[in-house]
């Protein structure tokens, strides 16, 4: 694994981005559009909480 694939595991353990320890173990396989998907809404979501008033 090279130093960049390290770094953005390194990031995603961090964040707690993907917790499935399946997927940050192997980064040179493709994983399911699901785990991605689901990693996207986890970011929007802590960028922009549902219960956040708008004032």
């Amino acid at each position: 694994m090279n130093d960049r694939k390290a770094e953005i595991i390194q990031k995603i353990k961090h964040y707690d981005i993907i917790k499935d320890p399946q997927w940050l173990d192997r980064p040179d396989e493709l994983v399911p559009l699901w785990v991605m998907l689901d990693a996207l809404l986890q970011v929007i979501e802590r960028f922009d909480p549902p219960n956040r008033p708008y004032d």
